[in-house]
């Protein structure tokens, strides 16, 4: 006796990969996988997170449905990882479908024309799907070389400028925040923050003391409170921006970055009135999406 058809849903990115695995109307597992985007997919790693991804999954699924970044639907980018997604998970390629991560999560949301969603994750993006879904619009989502200001990144790059200038006055800091950079960086002197940062990939590095600000914020930390602050009002700035061009719409944020600290979304409801805080399961939602195209 077979059990119902089953659906994955993959919610792919540069931290990491998100997988949900829809049966019967129900989550019947889900779970993390490595960072997988379309440029790894040409690569060993992309190769190694779907082998990775493969053995995880209880089952084959029938349908397959994935949000990864940079991709549009259509285009030659989206039918390369289409069927590397195909080959890996063992499903006919009629059955597997891809688009942006953040037409995902803003399908997850919102329906075409319906609001702004704000995305703050390791980066951060204001993004906007006209009603007839032909046209984006959009304000931030740069890389962390040219914006991405309020997210994870920029949160972490700007608690280690507040640290570095500290030590240029001559001062060793001893506050909640300095407390959670070294646990996080092995010291506070230049050698030990200068491997965190170059040592590695430093992007993801960076970004992964944003939530030692947010804990540095709720211990009192006068500091890391400013620098939520700061995040808050970029964020609303990027969603402002997109107003500007579709009209006052209501805005709905989401992301990693805002669950960092209770303050984070607190500020950004100062900043922006209106604005929904919200958290959805982008791979549960790409699961039922590809549920919906599964075979009668």
């Amino acid at each position: 006796m077979t059990g119902p058809p089953l659906a994955l849903g993959l919610d792919a990115g540069g931290s990491g990969t998100g997988w949900a695995l829809v049966g019967g109307g129900a989550v019947v597992a889900r779970g993390q996988a490595r960072p997988l985007t379309a440029a790894l997919l040409a690569r060993a790693e992309g190769e190694a997170a779907l082998a990775q991804l493969t053995r995880a999954l209880p089952g084959v699924p029938d349908t397959v449905h994935a949000g990864v970044p940079g991709l549009h639907s259509g285009s030659a980018a989206a039918d390369t990882v289409r069927a590397a997604l195909a080959r890996a998970l063992g499903v006919p390629p009629g059955r597997v479908t891809v688009e942006g991560d953040l037409d995902l999560a803003y399908r997850a949301h919102l329906a075409p024309g319906e609001g702004i969603l704000l995305y703050a994750g390791t980066g951060s993006i204001a993004y906007h799907v006209s009603g007839d879904g032909g046209a984006v619009v959009r304000a931030g989502g740069r890389g962390y070389r040219l914006g991405d200001d309020g997210g994870g990144f920029s949160l972490g790059r700007a608690a280690l400028r507040w640290l570095t200038d500290t030590l240029d006055a001559g001062e060793v800091p001893s506050s909640p925040l300095a407390a959670e950079i070294a646990a996080l960086t092995g010291g506070l002197d230049w050698p030990a923050l200068r491997a965190f940062a170059y040592g590695g990939p430093g992007a993801a590095a960076i970004a992964s003391l944003a939530p030692a600000v947010g804990r540095a914020a709720d211990a009192g930390d006068p500091v890391a409170q400013a620098l939520l602050d700061g995040a808050a009002a970029s964020l609303a700035d990027l969603a402002r921006r997109v107003q500007a061009r579709v009209g006052p719409l209501p805005v709905r944020a989401t992301g990693g970055a805002l669950r960092v600290s209770p303050r984070l979304p607190a500020a950004l409801a100062r900043q922006l009135p209106g604005v929904i805080v919200a958290w959805i399961d982008h791979a549960e939602a790409a699961a039922r999406m590809a549920a919906a195209h599964q075979p009668g």
